[in-house]
């Protein structure tokens, strides 16, 4: 991964300050991810790139990564929380690693949007880092041209879910599709989200977390606007059964059948040889993490 000139004088300051730390591959990790995901909270930092050194060391990278302004925090007052986020030099420090991009840039235009979606589409896999497990987050999709899109992906940016995530099982290459929906929007923006799915054929499933009861009944509405008979295509999660129950909350279909908890969907989807790993944290979700609004983890060693 190359290192520009942001980081190598990173690396020079520290020595000059007799730190004697090094900038870390750890810490060009928490620029990656945080380009990637557009924001995290220091609990998602930990979990999906601190391990298996302490919570409060993953504080301590993210608070000496602020101190040399490659990140900042942003707050949703409204929301009560705060997220990691990269500046300007903390994309520019990795922009030379990204590759060619049909467009610059790195922000969250919508902080608690983008909370959520990391909380549904990374979710547990933070935890649960298969090696079946792909991600391609909105982020991807916007700065890169089709061109450069992987191969298992719609060459079409017609419409861009909030992300795709490819499993590998044992019996076929599944494709999931993400759709944050916290508000209700026109019907007709429904219609033309549809009419993307109907076309884009290697498409498993779309999971739509929705933020108010209205989003799904817009939903089905165009469904029938646009004549669509799926079943178990589109798949239903209520936002605040996430947020508290993580993937132990029930999912539901275009009927709204109970088609079982999320997590038991994700064991299904890995089959026997990663289901179990899956449903390892039966009755609890590191989910919670995506949602955790403490910017210190842990406490130093005494």
């Amino acid at each position: 991964m190359q290192v520009n000139q942001d980081l190598l004088s990173l690396t020079r300051n520290l020595g000059r300050k007799g730190c004697g730390r090094l900038f870390t591959d750890r810490d060009s990790k928490i620029l990656h991810f945080l380009w990637k995901w557009k924001l995290a909270s220091t609990a998602t930092v930990h979990e999906a790139v601190g391990r298996p050194l302490t919570p409060y060391s993953t504080y301590k990278a993210l608070e000496r990564l602020a101190r040399y302004k490659f990140i900042t925090t942003a707050e949703a007052v409204e929301q009560n929380f705060k997220a990691w986020i990269l500046t300007d030099r903390g994309f520019s420090a990795i922009r030379p690693s990204l590759g060619e991009l049909c467009e610059e840039g790195f922000g969250s235009e919508h902080l608690w949007h983008d909370r959520n979606v990391i909380a549904l589409q990374l979710g547990e896999w933070a935890t649960h880092q298969l090696p079946i497990v792909t991600h391609f987050t909105e982020q991807e999709m916007r700065r890169r041209s089709v061109e450069n899109y992987p191969d298992w992906l719609p060459a079409s940016k017609l419409h861009r879910p909030d992300g795709y995530t490819r499993i590998r099982s044992e019996s076929k290459n599944w494709l999931l599709a993400f759709e944050a929906e916290i508000w209700p929007k026109a019907l007709a923006t429904y219609e033309s989200t549809l009419r993307f799915y109907q076309m884009m054929k290697q498409i498993d499933r779309v999971y739509w977390l929705i933020g108010d009861p209205l989003v799904k009944v817009q939903i089905l509405r165009a469904r029938t606007c646009v004549r669509e008979n799926t079943q178990n295509f589109h798949f239903f999660i209520d936002m605040e059964d996430y947020i508290s129950a993580g993937w132990n909350a029930p999912v539901t279909n275009e009927c709204s059948d109970n088609v079982g908890t999320f997590r038991e969907n994700m064991q299904a989807i890995c089959g026997d040889t990663y289901g179990k790993h899956v449903g390892q944290t039966w009755g609890q979700s590191s989910v919670t993490v995506h949602y955790d609004t403490r910017k210190v983890l842990g406490k130093k060693r005494t």
